[in-house]
């Protein structure tokens, strides 16, 4: 038998080639016909190479339920050795979960019924060590008497590997079955391969109906070419892809918008393997986003009521004012006209008497006819001016206090920015001069005009105050100068204010929500943060600002001239 310093021993398949060898050698030593099981049983019936002790499988001989045999690779296996005055059987080694179906296998391999062809098995080694084998049992001549040879091969790492990556599937499962988004696994032939729990509520879609299939036959009740753009931009571009607003109509409810964002999956060689598609319903955040912005429209509707109050209030007094003059002259001249159609009528009668014409002297030079002549077209055209300011300041009213068109459409900007800085005329008029340097060229641009001109008024508002907050002392007026022009592909509107500039400590703050350096009830701190919001996300635009301290503050808003941003 072979010591623990031995060589390093073939497997059992060699030994049987090896026995095969010395067969061609020696023509009469009996070749094993069938494999390592029967040149075990030829090695202790013939008394040849006792081969199967070299192997690295583990090799034990029942009969009648008693280990008959153990080779050395099998009592390393065990942790037991030689010289062990009562070694335990093989069956004694078996742990109690597969006890009772190792000695089936065994009493029906002896009996010589049909067996697995291999197994696993747990064992429990002398030193209490579970080990993990695959087992394969056959029948062979022992002695002269039936006996079951079994072959071990310790497989405990690969089967602790194999129960390590079950664990892994079963957690990486758990935490995609929990993910809130929806996760959606697609190969580059778009067959479906991973539809998560969240993906089943949203679309009311069962993993087993979708998986295996191709995206676009599956009846997922989605924008399906929005989906479809995304996926072949990010496989041009290999970069992730961010879909926004794709409609859907979620079984039994109203539509809805998701937010995707698709990734390429590769392997390990680096190869494309698939995309990942991952998204939320943001239907509620669009409509809370929605309705915050129509709050703050409200908000500074009611902070400049006070001012537009009195902007209409002043065209209307002097209209008014104008009417009453219009109506005392209009009095003074019908009492003329009287006088004048008296004489008229004397006249056709042939009978014109100097008392007529003395009166209608008199009541002429009393209601002074020259001045009236004068003084009455310019009131109607005073009257006409303050009615169509009054309009003017109505129109751009109601553009602010009306939910807007939640799409695209091409704008007059230069239009939009005279209805905003006439809005906001109240706020600025008192501190600065507002100059305009508006593009006369400037094209129409793509956008929605209600949002566009809450965030001209946020600005025009903040550099009113920037002026405002320099002192009422001030030796004179500040400045306020908005102007556009047209940059590449795409438009650029600057509003500069002559302030004090925005301190260095603050400026990464100016457009997170929620933050003011405005005394309360002056500022809520989400005007910046929302014209960052419409200009960014919604334009696929730039809001950005140049600043220094002590000189002022220009905001410079950059827009597309395509419809590209989402």
């Amino acid at each position: 038998m072979m010591s623990a310093g031995s060589p390093a021993v073939p497997n059992t398949e060699t030994v049987w080639q090896q026995s095969r060898v010395a067969a061609c050698q020696d023509p009469h030593q009996r070749v094993p016909d069938h494999g390592p099981e029967d040149a075990l049983a030829h090695n202790h019936q013939e008394a040849t190479l006792p081969l199967v002790e070299y192997v690295n499988d583990a090799i034990a001989v029942v009969q009648c339920d008693k280990t008959v045999y153990r080779n050395p690779a099998y009592l390393r296996l065990l942790g037991q050795t030689a010289q062990d005055p009562v070694p335990r059987d093989f069956l004694e080694t078996v742990v109690l979960a597969d006890r009772v179906r190792v000695q089936e296998y065994v009493q029906k391999c002896q009996r010589g019924e049909a067996v697995p062809e291999q197994c696993q098995v747990g064992l429990c080694t002398d030193d209490g060590r579970p080990v993990t084998v695959e087992m394969k049992p056959r029948l062979i001549a022992y002695q002269g008497q039936p006996a079951t040879c079994i072959v071990m091969r310790d497989i405990t790492a690969h089967s602790q590997a194999e129960e390590a990556l079950r664990e892994a599937h079963q957690r990486t499962e758990q935490v995609l079955a929990a993910i809130p988004s929806i996760l959606i696994g697609i190969d580059m032939a778009t067959k479906i391969t991973w539809w998560n729990t969240t993906a089943e509520q949203t679309f009311g879609l069962a993993s087993s109906e979708v998986v295996g299939r191709p995206l676009q036959g599956c009846g997922i009740p989605w924008d399906m070419p929005a989906i479809l753009d995304g996926l072949a931009t990010c496989c041009s571009t290999r970069a992730r892809v961010r879909v926004d607003d794709v409609r859907f109509h979620p079984p039994g409810k109203k539509e809805g918008f998701l937010g995707m964002s698709l990734t390429l999956m590769q392997n390990a060689a680096g190869e494309d393997v698939g995309i990942l598609l991952l998204g939320a319903n943001i239907t509620e955040r669009k409509l809370m986003q929605s309705q915050l912005a129509q709050a703050q429209k409200l908000e500074s509707i009611g902070l400049l009521a006070a001012g537009i109050a009195h902007e209409i209030n002043t065209p209307i007094q002097y209209v008014g004012d104008n009417m009453l003059f219009l109506q005392e002259s209009f009095n003074d001249l019908s009492t003329l006209l009287e006088h004048y159609a008296a004489l008229y009528q004397m006249c056709t009668e042939g009978t014109p008497t100097a008392s007529v014409l003395s009166q209608i002297e008199t009541t002429a030079s009393a209601i002074d006819v020259a001045y009236l002549t004068e003084e009455i077209p310019t009131a109607i055209e005073q009257s006409l001016e303050g009615v169509e300011r009054v309009a003017t300041i109505v129109r751009a009213m109601k553009e602010f206090s009306h939910p807007s068109a939640k799409e695209k459409v091409s704008v007059d900007l230069n239009k939009a920015i005279e209805s905003t800085i006439t809005v906001a005329r109240n706020e600025w008029k008192y501190v600065a001069q507002m100059v305009t340097d508006l593009d006369p060229d400037l094209p129409l641009v793509p956008c929605v005009p209600g949002e566009l001109n809450q965030v001209i008024l946020n600005i025009l508002v903040n550099a009113a105050h920037a002026l405002g907050d320099v002192g009422d002392g001030a030796p004179e007026k500040g400045t306020i100068i908005v102007g556009t022009r047209q940059v590449g592909d795409g438009v650029e509107i600057r509003i500069t204010d002559t302030g004090p500039g925005i301190p260095e400590a603050i400026r990464d703050k100016i457009f997170d929500p929620f933050f003011t350096t405005k005394e309360v009830g002056k500022g809520t701190g989400q005007g910046l943060a929302i014209a960052h919001t419409v200009v960014v996300e919604q334009h696929g635009g730039q809001l950005t600002f140049e600043t220094a301290e002590g000189e002022g503050t220009t905001f410079i808003i950059r827009l597309p001239l395509t419809q590209s941003g989402s």
